[in-house]
């Protein structure tokens, strides 16, 4: 079975919508991400972050 990739879909200049492709695990292509895609992925890395310390306190400790 074919996935599809969906397209990125944001405001152009003109008011269009723009055609290229998003990227993978985002819902805008790269020119369109723009510094979100920065801030996401530090955001994520600290959200994980939190979660290992959070699983390191409830292992029970032999």
């Amino acid at each position: 079975m074919a996935r599809t990739q969906s397209t990125c879909g944001a405001r152009t200049k003109h008011g269009g919508r723009c055609q290229r492709l998003a990227m993978v695990g985002a819902s805008r292509c790269n020119l369109h991400r723009g510094d979100w895609a920065t801030y996401t992925i530090e955001r994520d890395r600290q959200r994980q972050r939190e979660q290992e310390r959070a699983r390191a306190r409830k292992r029970p400790k032999r």
